[in-house]
C-alpha cells in the first residue's frame, strides 16, 4: 500500500474538516457545538499554513506576526469606535475576547491574506497585485457575511451590512498586500490552495443550503 505524504494527509484533513463543518452547521442540534469549534478551526488553519510555509525565515515570521497584530488592532478600533467597517458587534462563536474583539481574529486576516498571496504567485510582483488581492478579499467577505451573521460570529447594529464595510475591507487588505509586495515576502505553500478553496466551498455551501 502506498504511504500518504504529509501534504496528502493535510489536504485530506482540510477537506474532511470543512465538509464535516458544513454538515455540523446545517444540523440544528449540532450548531452550538460547531460554533464553539470555530476558533479551533481558525487556529488549525493558521498552524497548518505555517507548518507548510516555505521559506521559513525571520522576515516571514515578523511579517506574519505583524499581519496578525495589525488585523487584531484594526478590529479593536473598528468594533469599539465604528470608524472602520461600520457599527458591528462580535458574538460568542469566535471565542474569548479582548477589548470586545475575539483574540483569534488576527489569524483570520493572516489566513486569508496568506492564501490569496500564495495563489497569486504569478502576479505578486506586479503593480496591480494589491488591487486584485483586495478585490478577492472583498468578494470573500461578501460570501462570508451572511454565514457569519447567522452563526453568531458577528452582527451589524443596523441589521444591514453597510457599504463602508466592503470599502474598508478593500483598503485595509489592499494595504497588507501592498506591504507584502514592497517587502518582497516569499510565500510558497503546498496546501494554501486547497485550504482557501475549501473555505470558499464552506461559506458558499452554507449560503445555498440555508436558503433551501
Amino acid at each position: 500500500m502506498k504511504t500518504l505524504t504529509k501534504d496528502q494527509i493535510a489536504k485530506i484533513a482540510i477537506v474532511l474538516w470543512y465538509l464535516v463543518g458544513i454538515a455540523g452547521f446545517m444540523i440544528r442540534p449540532l450548531q452550538p457545538l460547531f460554533q464553539k469549534l470555530t476558533p479551533f478551526g481558525m487556529v488549525m488553519a493558521a498552524t497548518l499554513l505555517m507548518f507548510f510555509h516555505e521559506p521559513k525565515n525571520r522576515k516571514s515570521a515578523l511579517v506574519f506576526s505583524g499581519i496578525i497584530l495589525f488585523g487584531f488592532v484594526i478590529e479593536v478600533i473598528g468594533v469599539n469606535t465604528q470608524a472602520i467597517f461600520g457599527f458591528y458587534i462580535y458574538g460568542n462563536s469566535l471565542g474569548p475576547k479582548l477589548w470586545n474583539t475575539p483574540i483569534v481574529i488576527g489569524l483570520n486576516w493572516l489566513v486569508l491574506v496568506y492564501c490569496i498571496t500564495s495563489l497569486a504567485k504569478s502576479i505578486r510582483d506586479t503593480w496591480y497585485f494589491p488591487l486584485i488581492g483586495a478585490a478577492t478579499m472583498v468578494a470573500f467577505d461578501w460570501l462570508m457575511e451572511p454565514v457569519a451573521i447567522a452563526t453568531n460570529m458577528w452582527f451589524w447594529a443596523s441589521g444591514v451590512i453597510p457599504d463602508k464595510n466592503y470599502i474598508d475591507w478593500f483598503l485595509v487588505s489592499g494595504f497588507l498586500f501592498l506591504m507584502i509586495r514592497i517587502l518582497k515576502v516569499e510565500i510558497n505553500n503546498r496546501i494554501a490552495g486547497i485550504l482557501f478553496v475549501m473555505q470558499v466551498v464552506f461559506f458558499l455551501a452554507l449560503n445555498i443550503l440555508s436558503r433551501i
